[in-house]
């Protein structure tokens, strides 16, 4: 009888051993995710980093020795999980562990729930102007579309790097004063953008983006960076002088202004509005100058 005990004692030990090893194993074989901004050592969105509870969508297709499939909406190794940026890291809605086999990464901001990959159709707000809530990005986020793709990771690169690229066009509208300024600039200053296609194509197996052919031309409130400055995600286009772009209200006046524009998938465009009269008269002086450069 003692040594059935015995027995019994030294199977429940090796149980015990078993399930703490196992416990543990899973968490060493976790992927872990690492993002940032192509070009910067920082992670971007729309400002200068990924903000807590920021969430992107993740998949990863294995290679079959040195082949790998193209990116599909379902049937990959990791179909479109959820990330959510905490403040220091990102985490899934469920663990996620390493395939013995390498694998290409896609990380697409922000998530969305897709049932194809290929000629998705997307929406830029038309109401950028909102502020980003705790449970809502603003509508100035929310078109800010993001990609990425790491290939051939597996568990010796010790995580993923995703290096992101914006899919979109961004404008940004800066009002200045003139050397024949005279006046105060008023603080209710609001800023549109017109005559603007806001429907876009998207391919996201390779991270491209163009206008959609019969997209409506629609107007946007432009979000305010500070009471000089507005900016707005605009789908890559061009606009042509000869229909109004930009409306800026202020004192109750609305002045419209032609500009011609190309604006191209992930540049910023700079357009300074000079003024050299007070805004408070009824005929104001404007000049305008514009700049292209990368969307850092």
């Amino acid at each position: 009888m003692k040594k059935i005990m015995t027995m019994v004692a030294i199977a429940l030990m090796v149980m015990g051993c078993e399930q703490k090893n196992e416990s543990v194993l899973p968490h060493d074989n976790e992927i872990r995710i690492e993002a940032r901004m192509s070009g910067s050592e920082i992670t971007r969105v729309a400002g200068t980093a990924f903000e807590q509870g920021d969430r992107m969508s993740l998949y990863a297709v294995e290679y079959n020795g040195e082949e790998v499939s193209e990116v599909q909406p379902s049937g990959n190794y990791i179909n479109n999980a959820r990330l959510t940026y905490n403040g220091a890291m990102w985490e899934s809605d469920r663990p996620l562990y390493w395939s013995a086999a390498p694998c290409d990464f896609y990380g697409m901001y922000p998530y969305q729930e897709l049932t194809s990959l290929k000629d998705v159709m997307f929406e830029v707000a038309t109401d950028q102007s909102g502020e980003r809530t705790a449970d809502a990005l603003g509508g100035y986020e929310a078109s800010d579309l993001m990609w990425a793709k790491a290939e051939h990771v597996s568990q010796a690169d010790g995580s993923v790097q995703l290096s992101f690229h914006h899919m979109m066009s961004r404008l940004v509208v800066k009002i200045e004063k003139g050397p024949k300024f005279d006046g105060k600039i008023p603080d209710d200053v609001v800023c549109h953008l017109y005559n603007t296609a806001t429907t876009a194509l998207v391919d996201y197996t390779i991270g491209s983006v163009e206008k959609y052919v019969f997209s409506d031309t629609k107007t946007i409130k432009m979000h305010k960076i500070d009471e000089m400055t507005f900016e707005a995600i605009v789908v890559p286009q061009f606009i042509e002088r000869t229909t109004p772009l930009i409306e800026i209200t202020m004192g109750g006046i609305a002045y419209l202004l032609e500009y011609s524009i190309s604006m191209r998938p992930g540049m910023q465009h700079t357009v300074s509005i000079i003024l050299n009269t007070s805004p408070d008269q009824e005929k104001i002086e404007i000049s305008i100058e514009g700049d292209t450069g990368e969307w850092n």
